[in-house]
């Protein structure tokens, strides 16, 4: 029985745009036009759409490259310990 590989971030493009759309007016109140027709909305959109496929592929990393991502980052892996309460 294989192990199921956890997803490390789950959200899709919809989530993305939403979530960008969310956060303009906190950091650009002067950004008033949010409709697909705007310039920047197209931007928010494309970059979703390239954010969420790289979410797609760096969930789909084997295990063995997980691990050598992190000691090419210098993270070492802790040994397991039991929980505490």
């Amino acid at each position: 029985m294989p192990l199921t590989v956890p997803n490390l971030d789950d959200r899709n493009f919809e989530q993305l745009v939403a979530e960008t759309r969310a956060r303009i007016p906190v950091h650009t109140p002067e950004w008033t036009n949010l409709n697909d027709s705007d310039p920047g909305i197209t931007l928010v959109q494309l970059f979703a759409f390239m954010t969420e496929n790289l979410l797609y592929r760096s969930n789909r990393i084997p295990e063995r490259n997980r691990k050598k991502f992190l000691s090419l980052l210098n993270i070492p892996l802790r040994p397991a310990s039991p929980a505490r309460g």
